[in-house]
């Protein structure tokens, strides 16, 4: 019998190399698709990470606005009772008595007013 032998030894070398570099392909693809996905799941990950931070610094800054409102509020309240409290210890009757009572001072006569004319002079 005649044992069969290629015409183009070389075709044979080809044929082996092109299934190799298939066999390596098909690995290369399976490969790229793990690293591919496995990407994806990292970056929807990451994104889902940032969406909850941002959500819970911006729930952090609404009680820090809120907070902020509340001694706001405390703070105009306390600024309208030192008005008032300004307004009365500023009366005129009240300082009277009080220069009389603790200070001992007692009201000017006519030859201790001095008049200023108008440029401030005495």
């Amino acid at each position: 019998m005649k044992t069969s032998t290629p015409t183009y030894p070389s075709r044979g070398i080809t044929w082996a190399r092109i299934n190799a570099a298939e066999r390596y392909r098909t690995s290369v693809n399976s490969s790229s698709k793990i690293f591919l996905l496995t990407t994806l799941f990292f970056c929807l990950f990451l994104l889902l990470l940032v969406t909850v931070w941002i959500h819970i610094n911006f729930v952090h800054l609404g009680y820090q606005v809120a907070h902020l409102k509340q001694q706001e509020r405390r703070l105009e309240f306390k600024n309208r009772g030192l008005k008032l409290q300004e307004e009365y210890l500023l009366n005129h009757s009240k300082l009277q008595t009080l220069a009389i009572k603790k200070f001992h001072l007692s009201p000017l006569t006519p030859e201790q007013v001095i008049v200023a004319n108008e440029k401030g002079q005495f």
